[in-house]
């Protein structure tokens, strides 16, 4: 087993970005927060722009991140990780910390280890507020990884290149097939707010029985939280897109008998965060108290692939309409009120046969279970 070293003693450089916001000019040199991080790179462009002076301070506060640093978000959402491979001049607030390899440890690495379990487990342990929301640096530069020979570093980091290229490829399947779809569907059945084919219209609340989702409480409870029993959260839908497997947080079996259980195949959509997000249960979970279930669907009157796509299209179609501003606030009884067209359930299966063709397709890679199987043997060795 190789040694477990802190994070400390092998940066050259560990702080974080300046502990002010310099004035929004929108033009000049980029300035970035959490929010302008993603798995997809760095957002330069929708991002705040500063003077050349205050870029300076920022440099000469090492708060200009280089060419093959790692970003580490410690503030908001802790835990986005990207290696810079941009060489062009930018600096950063101070939500993201900036770590510097030495020569003994390499870039690429370091930026898949942060993302591992290993240093996520560390993390939370060093967490202040009641979800992990900020991880002040003297805990980062704590955090111990394991650190392997130099050349068996590279090897781990190129095999999980690979690994992460294919994960990204069945992410635009996903959204591929979602784009498909929904062009198919507006073909059948038209535009579910204005229904040019004049289908028959019902109330949700006359289709299916709505139930909310609840969470065990106090939050982070190791007798609740911790367990096997998976709980959705929305990035699993924002992932997955139609058909959603929860892959994220877990609750114990006294935790689950405090949230709301809800079986596979049924209709769940966001009330919160990213509100009117709507999918459909690959497998049973339990849902917190930001999602809604539609539970007991009339089958003879409408499918879930079809209630599904037609809350979605609702949603991000129609959002500057009447029918999309509902989406900014829902509520049950809303919810419950809403009309939506009804075609022939001879016509909703012909679309059901086509939405299992193309959900299966990216299912059947399983490459995010791959990727995570891939990392944890990596980094014990087994790699």
């Amino acid at each position: 087993m190789w040694d477990m070293v802190k994070l400390g003693d092998v940066c050259t450089l560990l702080t974080d970005g300046t502990h002010y916001t310099p004035p929004d000019l929108g033009y000049g040199i980029p300035f970035l927060t959490v929010k302008d991080v993603s798995d997809d790179g760095l957002d330069f462009y929708n991002c705040s722009k500063i003077s050349i002076e205050e870029y300076q301070k920022a440099d000469i506060g090492n708060s200009a991140p280089k060419l093959g640093d790692v970003l580490f978000s410690k503030d908001g959402t802790v835990g986005k990780v990207y290696v810079v491979k941009e060489n062009i001049e930018f600096a950063v607030l101070s939500s993201l910390a900036i770590l510097r390899p030495n020569k003994e440890l390499d870039s690429s690495y370091l930026g898949y280890v942060l993302k591992s379990p290993i240093v996520i487990l560390q993390a939370s342990k060093n967490k202040t507020g009641s979800a992990l929301r900020r991880i002040i640096l003297n805990d980062i530069k704590k955090i111990k990884i394991p650190l392997p020979p130099l050349a068996e570093q590279k090897r781990i980091a190129t095999i999980l290149d690979k690994a992460d290229a294919i994960r990204r490829k069945r992410q635009q399947a996903i959204k591929l097939a979602d784009d498909f779809l929904r062009a198919v569907f507006l073909d059948m059945f038209g535009d579910p707010v204005t229904n040019p084919k004049g289908w028959e219209k019902l109330s949700i609340g006359e289709l299916c029985t709505i139930v909310r989702g609840s969470s065990p409480r106090p939050k982070e409870d190791p007798r609740f939280y911790g367990g096997l029993v998976p709980r959705l959260m929305v990035a699993d839908l924002t992932r997955d897109g139609k058909l959603v497997t929860p892959k994220i947080d877990y609750l114990t079996e006294e935790g689950a008998k405090k949230s709301r259980f809800v079986q596979a195949g049924t209709v769940v959509m966001a009330v919160s965060g990213n509100v009117g997000l709507t999918s459909i249960l690959a497998i049973d979970a339990c849902i917190h108290d930001g999602f809604i279930a539609f539970n007991k669907l009339n089958s003879n009157r409408v499918k879930p692939e079809f209630l599904q796509e037609t809350l979605m299209l609702m949603k991000t179609t129609h959002v500057s309409r009447q029918a999309g501003a509902i989406f900014q606030n829902l509520t049950t009884t809303q919810i419950k009120e809403m009309k939506i067209p009804l075609p022939p359930i001879e016509l909703q299966n012909k679309y059901l046969i086509l939405v299992k063709k193309f959900t299966e397709i990216p299912i059947k890679l399983s490459v995010d279970e791959l990727f995570n199987s891939l990392s944890q043997r990596a980094f014990s060795g087994k790699l």
